[in-house]
């Protein structure tokens, strides 16, 4: 039973897919800055996801994106943290009993994803899409050298 309900929950695909996203997204970024481990920080933050934290501490010391994220490498970003906050977004409703514990209805639970989704789409979009993250770094000097003068 349990399992049925993981491989039909539209979380379980839809976190599925954005783990393949992640590492598609780390990848490129990786290999942007000139990481020669750019395939093992993908792969890494895929199996370990709170790698990722990590990654993205660590990876101005990898060093500075010559150009900007294109837009097929922003899509993902933002799908991604869009999934993430909505992810967490159900974790808690579901903790403090705004949501129930366990839907069985396919329906329900993808309405619920997609209610949840639009919500972290927004800062998902502000983040990455609009390069809000790139604009905070430059507000707190969080920015490399190569990345200034690729401005």
């Amino acid at each position: 039973m349990t399992f049925s309900y993981l491989l039909g929950s539209p979380f379980s695909a839809f976190h599925a897919l954005m783990s393949v996203l992640l590492a598609y997204w780390i990848y490129l970024d990786a290999k942007e800055r000139g990481s020669d481990s750019s395939l093992l920080w993908a792969i890494g933050c895929t199996v370990f996801q709170p790698l990722v934290v990590g990654y993205l501490l660590y990876r101005s010391e990898i060093g500075g994106r010559t150009e900007p994220a294109g837009p097929t490498e922003r899509a993902v970003g933002a799908f991604v943290v869009g999934h993430v906050v909505a992810v967490q977004l159900w974790f808690v409703l579901r903790s403090v009993g705004v949501f129930p514990q366990f839907v069985d209805d396919f329906a329900v639970e993808l309405l619920y994803y997609a209610l949840l989704f639009a919500v972290g789409a927004v800062p998902g979009y502000w983040l990455v899409w609009r390069r809000g993250w790139a604009r905070l770094r430059r507000a707190f000097g969080w920015i490399q050298e190569s990345e200034v003068a690729a401005r």
